[in-house]
């Protein structure tokens, strides 16, 4: 990292907005923030498919491809997303990367059937 000396001051105001964006972050969620913050900074996301145990994790793998290239216009590689078991999710799945998700499960057209 270069010295203080000679950072110009464009760089010294994007380290002063990285240092109140981490602050704020970790301020407001904790450790959640600052693994949010490393994500941001770093420019990576995290995959994570969330699938009912009776699914399987193939047929989530197979499935979660088709809707993180329509719907995220990503194409991540297997080792890189992290697979959840949740039999509390009643059926189907949920895909997301970051923060964004993607909802299959029964319980959301139930859901949207009762309204």
């Amino acid at each position: 990292m270069k010295q203080l000396e000679n950072i110009d001051l464009a760089q010294a105001k994007d380290i002063l907005k990285h240092l109140r964006s981490y602050a704020d972050m970790s301020k407001k969620l904790g450790l959640r923030g600052q693994a949010l913050f490393m994500k941001n900074f770093t420019n990576s996301q995290s995959f994570t498919v969330e699938f009912f145990p009776a699914l399987g994790e193939e047929s989530a793998w197979s499935t979660a491809q088709d809707i993180f290239k329509k719907s995220f216009s990503l194409s991540p590689k297997r080792e890189e997303i992290t697979f959840i078991e949740n039999a509390s999710i009643k059926g189907g799945m949920k895909v997301y990367v970051n923060d964004d998700m993607v909802d299959l499960t029964y319980k959301k057209v139930e859901n949207l059937m009762q309204k």
